[in-house]
């Protein structure tokens, strides 16, 4: 508010004075006046310079918006005793005094009691130097009761522009609290979408208390039903199991008062791996290993306590800044999560259900969803090692059946066949990992991640290097990703739903078969 009003000011002081030098004529307002609006304008500008940064109390801030009104409201006065004829610069008086409390009820938030209180400071001098102007206009020395009968007009009409500010503000303050309180989710304070699944969205938001951002992620309302309901929790429970700095921490779990589920989680800037080899292309093999080892790390503590992922992929798997340390991976999403230790009779994910995304699955994840283990984590992790190294996932196709099919019947094109510069070692690291037979696999997390450091490209990436990256692209990568995100907001609001992880009931299509044959 302080630099409109300053803003205001200044034109209003420099326009009579250009105007005169335009039309090589005497300026038609006195300098005093000109100097006087000028110095309202400096006043204005030097506040908004000092409130434009910084945190400051609510009582300072208090004081400086009853003060610098009345202020502002008092020299405008000021300015109008050097106006005639009187009588009409006490009508300009009054205009100006109302141009400045109506913008601060529009500009600032305040309740309609307080905003009454600085109108009453503001404008009871005002309202003396109004009636000062109409009384003196008479030519002669007024009388007693034409003194009442000009403070009257004077008054009555500054108590209109009281009221109006009163109860304007008294509105526009209730609306705020309003939409304050619709993005509030318990103790976080929502303030930008940041995506959307088939189950949830995400927001940034702000601790009310603490003020430290966080992301809150809410159940969405279609998305009610029990099945629905069970598996939020359930990710909610898994992921808060985990400690491991590579996976994402769970601070809180609740449910509004108006039913919506949600929970609160560390907020992460930075992009997930998808975006990053958008960004900078295929990784090198020391960075691609650096940032494996981290997930294999991750994948070990869930594997341990019997929570196998089945989502693995590169946007699940975001890459960040932490304590001053670039490349730190976090592993999201766990809500496909399945517990092997287990002993409900009521999984929340049926039996003869395919679950996962179909460019990261394993052969067991399509034909026995039900008996997958921790070697089916592998197996999309080599996939998506196999995407950071070539730029593209293993295997592609037009349709979820041919890339269900790729992945059951065909073997994988070593990685060294699309990109020649890679190194043996590591090639078949991933083969392995991508094996149709999870025996043959690597045993669990713990063998792949030694296995990965046993590379001879293992020390070409590290630390150092991942700050000097982050310092060279900082700034570029997370507009990338903004930007990415942005665009799948757009996109996500045209199409009206996103498209979930694939979920096929193989046990109803394989019921509707029976019946057609």
């Amino acid at each position: 508010m302080f630099g409109i009003l300053g803003g205001v000011s200044v034109f209003y002081a420099v326009s009579p004075i250009v105007a005169a030098v335009v039309t090589n004529a005497a300026a038609t307002t006195p300098l005093i006046v000109a100097l006087y609006t000028l110095a309202v304008g400096v006043l204005n500008g030097a506040l908004a310079l000092r409130y434009r940064t910084g945190r400051r109390s609510l009582t300072e801030l208090r004081l400086a918006d009853a003060l610098t009104t009345a202020v502002t409201c008092w020299m405008v006065a000021g300015i109008m005793t050097q106006l005639r004829p009187a009588t009409e610069a006490s009508v300009s008086l009054q205009l100006g005094v109302t141009y400045v409390l109506i913008a601060r009820t529009v500009l600032l938030p305040s309740s309609g009691r307080r905003t009454l209180l600085v109108c009453l400071l503001a404008l009871i001098p005002v309202g003396a130097v109004a009636t000062w102007l109409r009384a003196t206009d008479l030519g002669r020395e007024a009388t007693p009761n034409e003194w009442l009968l000009q403070g009257y007009v004077a008054y009555r009409s500054l108590a209109i522009t009281a009221f109006l500010a009163t109860l304007t503000s008294n509105v526009i303050y209730g609306l705020r609290r309003r939409v304050h309180e619709i993005a509030r989710v318990g103790q976080y304070v929502l303030r930008e979408k940041l995506g959307e699944g088939g189950m949830g969205v995400v927001y940034r938001a702000t601790h009310a208390l603490l003020r430290r951002d966080t992301a809150v992620k809410l159940l969405l309302p279609t998305r009610i039903s029990a099945e629905d309901l069970a598996r939020f929790e359930r990710e909610v429970t898994s992921t808060a199991q985990l400690t491991h700095a590579n996976t994402v921490a769970i601070f809180d779990y609740g449910r509004t008062p108006d039913g919506v589920f949600y929970y609160a989680m560390e907020y992460l800037e930075g992009g997930d791996l998808e975006r990053l080899v958008e960004y900078s292309g295929p990784l090198e093999p020391g960075r691609a290993i650096w940032i494996l080892e981290q997930v294999c790390r991750a994948l070990s503590e869930a594997h341990a306590l019997g929570l196998v992922h089945r989502d693995i992929k590169p946007s699940n798997v975001l890459l960040c800044e932490r304590g001053q340390e670039g490349d730190v991976t976090k592993i999201l999403d766990f809500g496909l999560v399945k517990d092997l230790n287990a002993t409900s009779a009521a999984p929340v994910t049926h039996d003869a259900t395919l679950t996962g995304t179909p460019l990261y699955m394993s052969p067991e994840s399509i034909t026995s969803p039900d008996a997958v283990d921790s070697r089916s984590d592998l197996y999309s992790l080599g996939a998506l090692a196999y995407f950071l190294l070539v730029g593209r996932p293993p295997f592609t196709g037009t349709t979820i059946v041919e890339i269900c099919a790729a992945h059951l019947h065909v073997a994988p094109e070593a990685p060294s066949r699309r990109r020649s510069e890679l190194p043996a070692d590591l090639d078949a690291i991933v083969l392995r990992c991508l094996e149709k037979n999870p025996a043959t696999r690597f045993a669990d997390a713990r063998a792949l991640r030694e296995a990965l450091l046993g590379c001879a490209s293992a020390g070409r990436w590290n630390a150092t290097s991942a700050a000097a990256w982050w310092n060279a692209h900082r700034d570029r990568f997370r507009a990338h990703c903004e930007a990415r995100r942005q665009s799948r907001a757009t996109a996500a609001d045209l199409a009206g739903a996103e498209t979930e992880p694939l979920r096929i009931d193989l046990e109803r299509r394989l019921r509707g078969r029976a019946r057609s044959d």
